[in-house]
């Protein structure tokens, strides 16, 4: 048993959204660890780096790594005026020698977020995938980014998924940011961006994605669908990112937020105290259960 490794119970229909959004997560304990998280990231960064790359180097040399066969990916983005050529980039960044990768982008056009990411997907035969990710055009990545995280992610049977955030990275939720005593966890929540992978046994559920300009509430009707379904959540850890931009940057919280209620209030999810939970975390590539 690990952190909040236990069995919940089922979603309550009376929950208030409201409740969901008072902040972004529950609040952070403080302890040195995020002390030093929110004044020298940069060294929290180094450190940890160097302490994946070393955990990297022996798994890489394991069978059970070396066995995972290529798979099919679908990476799209939608492309903003405001950093042109950053999407080209990122896709460059998440080339693999292994796995075949297929990238699509199109720029904003006045449209949403999740509806210009429908548009992308509609130009493709998603039968053809074993993921698709939704990419957003303002993150760095790590060397090998690709051939870690569907390392992790198929290793720990996960179904949605997202690669965590480095300590130097602007995020929504302290959960999402990587942990220094795993390398992939099993959660019950993952973000909508910047960042988010759903394997095929998802495309149904999931696809297509609602019509939500910004985006927000959708990532809170996903843990009740995992739970229904039974299926594994989860953050990579091995293969962190870094965020370059504030959320909520180009648009008001307040906005984002109200449309989001609306959203959710329709829909079936977790209450807040069951949201944002780690179930379960391994510091080595996952063994079959």
């Amino acid at each position: 048993m690990t952190d909040n490794d236990q069995m919940m119970p089922a979603p309550s229909a009376g929950e208030d959204p409201n409740r969901m959004f008072g902040h972004h997560g529950p609040p952070p304990y403080v302890s040195l660890r995020h002390k030093l998280r929110r004044t020298m990231p940069r060294l929290e960064d180094a450190i940890l780096d160097r302490w994946v790359t070393a955990r990297m180097a022996r798994i890489r040399r394991t069978d059970r790594y070396r066995a995972l066969p290529p798979l099919d990916v679908l990476a799209v983005g939608v492309q903003s005026a405001r950093r042109p050529g950053a999407m080209d980039e990122i896709f460059r960044g998440m080339e693999s020698g292994h796995h075949r990768m297929t990238f699509d982008q199109k720029g904003v056009d006045g449209t949403g977020k999740l509806e210009n990411i429908n548009i992308l997907m509609r130009r493709h035969d998603l039968s053809r995938f074993d993921w698709v990710w939704m990419v957003d055009d303002d993150v760095r990545l790590p060397k090998g980014f690709t051939d870690t995280l569907l390392a992790f992610a198929e290793a720990a049977e996960l179904k949605i998924m997202q690669p965590a955030h480095r300590a130097k990275s602007f995020a929504s939720y302290p959960m999402t940011r990587r942990r220094h005593d795993a390398l992939v966890r099993q959660t019950s929540y993952v973000e909508v961006g910047p960042i988010t992978c759903f394997r095929r046994e998802a495309f149904a559920d999931v696809f297509p994605l609602p019509d939500l300009r910004w985006g927000w509430g959708l990532d809170l009707t996903w843990p009740a669908l995992c739970r229904e379904r039974g299926w594994r959540m989860g953050i990579v850890d091995a293969a962190p990112i870094e965020h370059t931009s504030p959320v909520a940057k180009d648009y008001t919280v307040d906005t984002a937020v109200q449309e989001a209620k609306a959203y959710i209030s329709q829909k079936s999810f977790l209450p807040r105290d069951e949201t944002w939970l780690t179930l379960r975390k391994w510091n080595a590539l996952p063994a079959a259960d």
